[in-house]
């Protein structure tokens, strides 16, 4: 919006100096997160009393978890409304709302966040943590947008040039692995969404643990962004130069910057839980970077404990259930290092080391190919 309001001033005649900091994508990112931070952290106690006051409250639901979290009983849940609110006023102010690249980044991060929250009202009404939306019910919800998604971006309206968009790249291998035709890349852009969603989402469930790490994941592929939005950088570095990908760096430093904020309340002992209305607009925001970036692949890496989180959730749910035994302690992986005695806090804390040499690894990856 300021963009837009500086390009009419300029148009009218009216050009001041400084008008030419909003041409640098840098100089709107640093903006637009500390916009974002500014206004978590101005509104989020009163939004705390308001989802406390509406019943937006966690209860237990799993009963081998009602022991260690009965303390956590009655926290405001759908906190996942504060990024929201905070991160769509930053992109409004900040980003290129014209740049073909942020408007479905902004619909898809509002829409997963609404399907979230959907799930955590029903909790609230049915005051229970098992009285949400079903698996089914989630599932179509999502694919509801997903599947348009994945047309769209095959599609000659799409902001990724033609020549990449099929296109699968690994991190390290500086050319296209294979190339999977629009068909299936559609299948592949749905399943690949689908699971990184729903890997996010699996993450949320200790004190901070979601916050940080995901901050991580976003910080990386904001700096994939700058390089491949740039085709100076692009080209010494051996990457496929998109025009337009810059404004992604925009649009990334909002959301670390009203995660970060999130997370000053959300931090042990948490005053607040995003539920599934934050886990499932950050999980659907990361997808939508990679492939917008085209470094799908690469969140194998920088997202390889979203990655672990849901396999070992899977491992339990599909196999374990099905041959009738436990193969982990608890699912998913953080409530199994519960399990075995080690306090949340220092699991939470040895998560996000664990995320940071994960994205250290992506990072070199920029180099090293």
């Amino acid at each position: 919006m300021i963009d837009l309001v500086i390009s009419w001033l300029r148009h009218a005649g009216v050009d001041f100096g400084f008008f030419r900091l909003m041409d640098y994508p840098t100089f709107r990112a640093l903006m637009g997160m500390a916009t974002a931070l500014g206004l978590s952290l101005m509104l989020g106690f009163r939004i705390i009393v308001m989802l406390y006051r509406e019943g937006y409250r966690d209860t237990s639901g799993e009963l081998l978890s009602i022991a260690d979290t009965q303390s956590k009983r009655g926290t405001p849940s759908a906190g996942g409304v504060m990024m929201l609110l905070t991160a769509c006023t930053s992109v409004a102010l900040w980003c290129d709302l014209e740049n073909p690249f942020v408007p479905p980044l902004l619909l898809g991060f509002l829409y997963l966040g609404m399907v979230g929250f959907v799930d955590d009202f029903q909790k609230a009404r049915l005051k229970s943590s098992l009285g949400g939306l079903g698996q089914l019910a989630k599932t179509l919800l999502q694919l509801a947008f997903l599947v348009p998604f994945a047309l769209y971006f095959v599609s000659s309206h799409s902001p990724v040039p033609q020549t990449l968009q099929t296109l699968i790249h690994i991190p390290f291998y500086k050319y296209p692995l294979l190339d999977l035709g629009s068909v299936g890349f559609v299948f592949f852009t749905v399943f690949a969404m689908f699971s990184i969603v729903n890997a996010v989402n699996f993450t949320d469930g200790m004190d901070g643990l979601l916050g940080a790490t995901s901050v991580l994941a976003v910080g990386v592929y904001v700096i994939f962004a700058y390089v491949i939005g740039q085709q100076a950088l692009a080209d010494r570095l051996l990457f496929p130069y998109i025009p337009g990908v810059s404004e992604i760096v925009v649009f990334g430093a909002v959301l670390m910057g009203s995660v970060l904020g999130f997370l000053w309340f959300n931090a042990y002992p948490a005053e607040v839980f995003m539920g599934d209305t934050g886990s499932l607009a950050i999980g659907g925001a990361i997808a939508m970077m990679a492939f917008f970036v085209k470094q799908e692949m690469l969140f194998v890496v920088v997202g390889g404990l979203f990655v672990l989180e849901i396999l070992t959730s899977l491992v339990q749910d599909k196999i374990g259930y099905r041959i009738g035994r436990r193969l982990v302690h608890r699912a998913p992986f953080h409530h199994s290092l519960t399990h075995r005695g080690i306090a949340e806090t220092k699991v939470v804390v040895r998560l996000w080391i664990l995320s940071l040499m994960l994205a250290l690894i992506g990072l070199l990856s920029l180099k090293v190919r």
